[in-house]
Parts: structure tokens; sequence; C-alpha cells
């Protein structure tokens, strides 16, 4: 089974004991917004790179973390989302976890 970032965010969310509403508000976010989150089926998760930052940041979590549920020791996507500046709605960024027989070289 996959973990998804609904799945991740839910267990976060659990072990921080905050409800769906409190993390709302902490976010600035419409409470339905975090409710896709957590119930989207792995198909819903903010679009917004500073919101995946602001995100991990509250839950004291990398990025990564957020994405697949473990600490990637490389940093590989932190440092994206750190070094690179993202202007939303001209660029679309998709991260995705490639299988060591996917890729060629």
């Amino acid at each position: 089974m996959t973990t998804t970032f609904g799945k991740i965010l839910e267990r976060l969310m659990r072990q921080r004991k905050i409800t769906g509403k409190a993390l709302a508000r902490e976010l600035g976010v419409p409470y339905r917004t975090v409710q896709e989150w957590i119930g989207g089926g792995g198909r819903k998760m903010p679009r917004d790179p500073d919101v995946l930052k602001e995100i991990a940041r509250y839950f004291q979590v990398s990025v990564h973390f957020l994405l697949y549920g473990y600490e990637d020791d490389n940093n590989f996507i932190g440092e994206i989302f750190e070094k690179t500046e993202i202007h939303t709605g001209l660029y679309e960024i998709t991260v995705k976890r490639v299988s060591s027989r996917d890729r060629k070289g």
C-alpha cells in the first residue's frame, strides 16, 4: 500500500493531537481544503510549495517526509524547495519517486 500525503498528514495530526479545523486556522486555509487533503485518496495535496513548506515547519518534518513518509538523508527535495524561487502559475513542478529500475544510465 502506498503512503499518501493525506495519510501522512492525518498521522501527524493525530500525533500532535490537532484537529483539521485547528490546522486550517494555523495554515490560513479553508477547513474544506484540509478535509480534501486527508480524504482525497492520495490525489489531493497543496499545489503551492509554500504551503507544503509551512506544513512541514508546523509539524517539524521535512517536505520529503510529508510527500513520502520517511526522511531523505540527502535532503534533495528540501534543497529544491528552499533554494528555488517558484512563481505559482508560471511553472508546475512534479515530484515523483522513481525506482532504481526506472532509471536509465
